[in-house]
């Protein structure tokens, strides 16, 4: 069995493929739309695993215009990315096509899939204007105002123009035909009308699984073996496979980027670097927040580190344990938020890229600020930390972090099940943030003098809220006595950077303090 990672096709998808040495069926897994594939990039690992274990070739991928992809602003760029996924497996030598879309992406699915093909749609909205317009009701509710960006709309995690929104809103499910279909739905879900010729059966944890945070997110290892079983038994006899044609690398307007493996951890990671590389180039570390994969909320770092290789910045994004591609996937896997584990992979990262110090820079959005600001083995010339919210000196161990944000998950009593899951859905960011903190945990000004005395300069960077939890923690009043820190606000109640007027404000402000920092020339685009 093997694992093949690489870009494909112009615009390019990023994709990861599975290959098991011999098989007739290639299953599409389709990415979910904005935070819904972020939250179960983890559980569609596990599928894959599951599929290969049974002899089932499969690819993941990012579509162009999102997370590791080409940029593309086409409005069918989910679609033909599915599609241009098929063809990667085709190209291995598999003779049937299947694809697997879980919520938002059994709208891919649907309209990608073409007659003969198999399609399971697990946990399917009705169509694209439903599944639209409840994300718009849950982006307002988190949002708020900064919603909404010129022609641009912002969903969690997801940006459209009103091109992008009318493709997704016209799609309705359908069966291609020719092929079996199965609906995995949850317990009590209707299903959609259109596909009555649809094998159809009832899936449990899927609200576990997605209706949550990363940190809290919980693998269906029941649906997911039930999906697979079903996949299998649709397979024929297997002929031998062969690895897939992907491109190592994805070149860009301005910049170079390449995957790399990490460490004794084998962290994955992609290294962005400026096209025309002349002389030494800083490199900026990026450190996503919670326990999300490189491509950070909105696809903020990957834009982020374009536009630094722009700049003339290097930059390397990585999945940390228990993140992303990085490492086995189980379904009891730790959670590994704010461990010692961490730490150690920051040091992998920092030791493999052998640059001097006067030529570093650490960065991360709330728990990858509290990592950037944590000593390494190399002291950077420059730390900016992205809304941080945790300051403690000692890392936790693994799975003893409880994430607060949405409610500790072991209840028992059905009223307060139905409660936690109302509110982990629908609870707006500035709700869940000064519920988490209301009670004041470490004093923040042993993390901020240990940090000052390792990095000349230090940003960080606040929305409303993260402000007042530093206030609170007593970090204002110890950064203003200490040398190197700078503290920048910003007007917004925005945390996990899903607005994509929130992002430009943040990304622009740590262009400049890399640019001051290195003497750069100041960004102007």
């Amino acid at each position: 069995m093997s694992s093949f990672h690489g870009w494909f096709g112009d615009p390019g998808i990023w994709a990861a493929v599975q290959l098991p040495e011999a098989g007739s069926l290639g299953v599409v897994i389709c990415t979910p739309l904005g935070q819904e594939g972020v939250v179960a990039y983890r559980g569609l690992r596990l599928l894959a695993d599951e599929l290969q274990r049974r002899g089932i070739a499969s690819v993941r991928y990012d579509p162009p215009g999102r997370g590791d992809a080409a940029p593309s602003t086409d409005p069918q760029a989910p679609i033909q990315g599915a599609r241009l996924a098929a063809e990667v497996l085709r190209g291995s030598g598999c003779t049937h096509i299947a694809y697997v879309g879980l919520s938002s992406a059994a709208l891919i699915a649907s309209a990608a899939a073409a007659p003969g093909e198999i399609l399971v749609l697990w946990s399917p909205p009705a169509s694209g204007r439903v599944w639209l317009r409840r994300s718009r009701s849950l982006a307002t509710i988190m949002i708020g105002p900064d919603r909404q960006f010129g022609q641009v709309e912002s969903l969690i995690g997801l940006d459209l123009d009103p091109a992008q929104a009318a493709v997704l809103e016209a799609i309705k499910l359908a069966l291609p035909g020719g092929a079996p279909a199965l609906i995995a739905r949850r317990p009590g879900e209707p299903v959609p009308s259109g596909l009555s010729g649809a094998t159809k059966t009832e899936v449990e944890g899927t609200a576990e699984f997605l209706d949550t945070s990363s940190v809290s997110s919980v693998m269906p290892s029941a649906a997911i073996t039930t999906i697979a079983d079903w996949l299998l038994a649709q397979a024929s006899e297997p002929t031998p496979l062969q690895p897939p044609a992907l491109r190592p690398e994805l070149t860009l307007d301005h910049s170079v980027e390449r995957i790399r493996w990490i460490g004794p951890n084998q962290l994955f990671a992609i290294e962005c670097t400026p096209r025309e590389n002349s002389g030494t180039t800083p490199v900026v570390v990026l450190h996503a927040g919670a326990s999300e994969h490189r491509v950070g909320a909105g696809d903020y770092q990957v834009e982020l580190a374009r536009l630094l290789a722009a700049d003339g910045v290097g930059s390397i994004r990585a999945d940390r344990r228990g993140a992303g591609e990085t490492g086995s996937v189980g379904p009891t896997e730790p959670t590994m938020f704010y461990t010692q584990a961490w730490l150690e992979d920051q040091d992998a990262i920092v030791a493999d890229l052998e640059v001097s110090g006067d030529q570093l820079a650490l960065t991360g959005l709330c728990a990858g600020a509290w990592m950037a600001g944590h000593r390494t083995t190399t002291n950077p010339r420059l730390v900016v930390g992205i809304h941080p919210l945790e300051f403690s000196v000692e890392p936790f161990a693994p799975n003893e972090f409880v994430d607060e944000v949405v409610m500790p998950r072991e209840l028992t009593n059905p009223f307060m099940l139905a409660l936690q899951r109302l509110y982990r859905r629908w609870a707006p960011v500035w709700v869940r943030r000064l519920r988490a903190r209301a009670a004041a945990k470490a004093d923040a000004g042993p993390y901020l003098v240990d940090l000052a005395k390792r990095a000349d300069r230090t940003v960080l960077i606040f929305s409303e809220i993260d402000q007042e939890v530093f206030r609170r923690l007593g970090g204002t009043d110890a950064a203003a006595r200490l040398p190197g820190i700078e503290l920048v606000n910003v007007a917004t109640l925005d945390h996990p950077l899903f607005a994509r007027q929130t992002r430009h404000r943040v990304i622009a402000e740590v262009r400049s303090q890399v640019a001051d920092a290195f003497g750069l020339p100041k960004p102007t685009q």
